[in-house]
């Protein structure tokens, strides 16, 4: 049983840590940039937040020329879609790291 449901967490846990991380480092977007300015000093953890959200977030760009129809005023629809798509791969990772190798046949 153990093993039948282990794909499907690892596709709700890695695609929920994804859209997390992704909308906290929006959230943070703003507050982190009127921090770096003159006279502010970001919090490195915020910081850290957001420039790890700007890198989940990189296949947007892709996403946006793929498929315009998903362009949400908040974005939440992309992240959620770029955060399933993470997910799906992982699952892909871990259904190839647990497959049996392929046996060669000697001539």
């Amino acid at each position: 049983m153990g093993r039948r449901l282990a794909p499907l967490a690892v596709f709700v846990g890695v695609a929920a840590l994804h859209f997390v991380l992704s909308v906290a480092g929006q959230v943070l977007a703003l507050r982190v940039a009127f921090d770096s300015q003159p006279g502010g000093t970001p919090n490195a953890l915020e910081t850290a937040v957001v420039r790890l959200a700007g890198l989940l977030l990189a296949p947007l760009i892709v996403i946006q020329n793929v498929a315009p129809g998903l362009s949400t005023p908040g974005g939440y629809l992309e992240t959620a879609v770029t955060s399933a798509s993470f997910g799906i791969a992982a699952t892909g990772m871990l259904w190839l790291v647990r497959r049996r190798p392929a046996v060669r046949r000697r001539p």
